[in-house]
């Protein structure tokens, strides 16, 4: 059992501490399903979206016995991946984390199904995890939150339609930030179709016609590949050139080969020595493929899944161009001086991170970055917590999310069950800065300012949890149901 009061003597080294001497990982108990607490005079918390992050932290409460209230604006679950939201993905899109280091933990993906899920899928298994958890009698649907504000020593939250707001202990703010499109200014007019690829939605809208699309994340690569096939021509406009991964390395998904490298125990300058030369070998300069060299090293900046874009390269389907200089009518001129015709013009260049509903000050500082410890918990109060606000250069979000959702619900029960663990807590908060990410110089782009390494944030956020000892598993309250779910205990194990 760890001391508190050692570790506050510690001071400065209690991080170090704090991972050293880390107890054995706690197992979650299983959830008993019901909406109906037993201790109806406990706190009760607000969470802001049914999306795959705002489930996570749904699961976890109601597996621990918090009281909450979760607000979706739809009519169902799945945020992006609902493809009735207004701000749902490109419809063929796969995704680019594989299943291993996607799943949430100890709900696995369907046993025959591929690394990689298609769109549709992961519709398939976010619903699926809310039936399984018994989420659905607990989500508030077509309920969008219109503002939220801290008022005391608690949050006031007002829904579109109510006359009155209602007042919560905490907050839970799990809305995404892959929805708000960033739409670039360029000089000259443009006569033909402008859309950011948010609004892409289908082959459909690419068919027949001339394509530029610019950008260089994940997005821009999944529509080139069919625009190349469906449309009349697809053009690729970028201002840098990015690293492009395979999606599979030594016949495994390339995140899963990356995380278990990672754990080896090498000097970080030498095991990129090691990604590098990998690269190098399988992929090959990006000269020839037309592409410019990169202005960063590998991990310096967000990679590209790019398997069928560079088929599409080498098969001269898609024509690589550099930034735009200006819009003439019915064509693009470039920095280059080329030009082309084209009909469509496509920008996926992100999205802006927005919290319509409250003051963003509460989250992010004047340039954008987060304010918060390890992207989830407010350093200076105990009732605000934001899950998914980061971005893996590798593995998938739902994962990293659930262990979030574990954390804050651990820390709700420290508040209330162990005032010293959570004095801990409480002061790590305050001030550590661990690295969570490659330890390495991102490129100081928006893409980047959430940037994290799954392997590392997943490792350190286990730790925490070691260390919260008894708070990590046992109950704020106990849910009454009138069938208990047994045997759930051994799913919920924490995975690796």
């Amino acid at each position: 059992m760890i001391e508190i009061t050692k570790m506050r003597r510690e001071g400065r080294h209690l991080h170090a501490v704090m991972l050293r001497e880390a107890p054995e990982a706690p197992k979650l108990e299983g959830i008993a399903r019901g909406p109906v607490m037993r201790n109806q005079g406990e706190k009760r918390y607000c969470i802001i979206g049914a999306g795959a992050c705002g489930l996570a932290v749904a699961k976890n409460f109601a597996a621990r016995g918090i009281p909450f209230d979760c607000f979706e604006a739809l009519a169902d679950v799945g945020g992006i991946w609902n493809p009735d939201s207004p701000h749902a993905i490109y419809g063929p899109t796969f995704l680019n984390s594989s299943d291993r280091l996607t799943r949430y933990l100890g709900f696995p993906f369907p046993e025959e199904g591929p690394y990689y899920l298609s769109a549709a899928q992961a519709e398939d298994y976010l619903r699926d995890y809310a039936r399984e958890f018994g989420l659905y009698d607990r989500i508030k649907f077509n309920s969008r939150v219109t503002s939220a504000e801290r008022a005391g020593e608690g949050w006031q939250i007002r829904i579109k339609g109510d006359r009155r707001p209602r007042s919560y202990a905490g907050l839970v703010v799990a809305n995404g930030h892959h929805w708000d499109p960033n739409l670039p200014h360029h000089e000259g007019r443009f006569d033909g179709e402008v859309l950011h690829s948010h609004d892409v939605k289908s082959k459909e809208q690419l068919r027949g016609k001339r394509v530029l699309v610019v950008g260089c994340g994940n997005s821009a690569v999944d529509i080139l590949s069919d625009a190349a096939f469906d449309g009349a021509k697809a053009v690729h406009s970028m201002r840098r050139s990015y690293h492009f991964f395979p999606k599979v390395l030594f016949g495994k998904p390339a995140d899963v080969v990356i995380d278990r490298m990672t754990r080896w125990h090498l000097p970080r300058a030498l095991m990129y020595g090691i990604y590098t030369l990998g690269m190098r070998a399988l992929v090959g300069r990006h000269e020839r493929f037309g592409l410019a060299k990169p202005d960063h090293g590998l991990f310096e900046a967000h990679p590209t899944a790019g398997n069928l874009y560079l088929d599409h390269l080498v098969h001269g389907r898609i024509v690589i161009k550099p930034d735009i200089d200006r819009l003439e009518g019915d064509r693009v001129r470039f920095v280059d001086g080329s030009e082309e015709k084209i009909d469509l013009i496509i920008y996926a260049t992100g999205f802006r991170v927005s919290f319509p509903f409250m003051d963003k000050s509460y989250i992010l500082n004047e340039d954008g970055t987060s304010k918060l410890f390890i992207h989830t918990f407010d350093r200076k109060h105990d009732d605000l917590f934001v899950v998914g606000l980061f971005d893996p250069a590798e593995g998938g979000v739902w994962q990293i999310a659930d262990y979030q959702a574990q954390l804050i619900a651990s820390f709700i029960v420290a508040c209330a069950k162990d005032p010293e663990r959570a004095a801990w807590f409480r002061a790590l908060k305050a001030r550590a800065k661990p690295d969570v990410g490659h330890g390495i110089t991102y490129k100081e782009t928006p893409w980047h300012k959430f940037e994290i390494q799954h392997y590392r944030f997943r490792r350190y956020m286990k730790r925490l949890l070691r260390m919260f000892g008894e708070c990590a598993k046992m109950p704020l309250a106990e849910a009454v149901s009138a069938t208990t779910a047994k045997g759930v205990d051994a799913k919920l194990k924490l995975a690796s």
